[in-house]
């Protein structure tokens, strides 16, 4: 696994990520853009795009359509580099009982059945912050983690053509229950849209 981090001139429409993340994998098919986690972040005052991917991209080619290309080395911005880094080293040493930071854009959603014949049910965003976090909480039951607290601190509609998805992203503090499953969460993602930016489970250390 690996992870890369870019840094973005301009904030890409989600089409456009999954476009670009779909000819950023030499000799894979367009398919495999499907198979990778990614979210649009912020780092200070700069936005970055992150990836979580099974294959090194091929980072020149993100960079080029989508960082910035032509940044002075002296730059604040430019300071910060476009970087692919191999995700493994870090995923092995998590172990139950570590306390992470963690941030999740996802997209909540409730199944409602429309009768008694229907298996699945329509699925609806869930609106209410209430909502939001009791899906979150019901998710950390199966990834192996436990929140000591969390925040919603971004809710917006995504538009991908014709499709529509609220993305909601959490922050906060969580505690690890199940090494195996939680880095589940972190390779492979929590819940729906992962092409439209949803599902990308970052962590990072809690400082005192």
């Amino acid at each position: 696994m690996y992870m890369t981090r870019v840094v973005l001139r301009r904030l890409p429409a989600p089409n456009i990520v999954h476009g670009i993340l779909s000819s950023a994998f030499p000799g894979k098919r367009s398919e495999t853009a499907n198979e990778n986690l990614w979210r649009i972040d912020h780092l200070g005052d700069a936005q970055v795009l992150i990836v979580v991917s099974t294959d090194t991209p091929d980072l020149a080619q993100i960079v080029s359509k989508i960082g910035y290309n032509n940044r002075k080395p002296d730059d604040e911005v430019g300071s910060r580099q476009d970087k692919t880094l191999d995700y493994e080293p870090f995923l092995e040493r998590v172990s139950n009982g570590q306390k992470w930071n963690f941030r999740l854009c996802a997209n909540p959603v409730e199944h409602k059945k429309q009768s008694a014949m229907d298996k699945r049910g329509k699925i609806y965003a869930l609106r209410s912050i209430e909502d939001q976090l009791a899906w979150l909480d019901r998710q950390s039951a199966k990834y192996g983690f436990v929140m000591k607290n969390c925040s919603v601190i971004g809710d917006s509609w995504i538009a991908f053509g014709k499709t529509r998805i609220r993305a909601v992203t959490f922050d906060g503090v969580l505690v690890v229950t199940d090494a195996e499953a939680f880095r589940s969460a972190l390779t492979h993602g929590i819940g729906r849209g992962k092409a439209y930016g949803c599902g990308l489970l970052t962590i990072a250390r809690v400082t005192t």
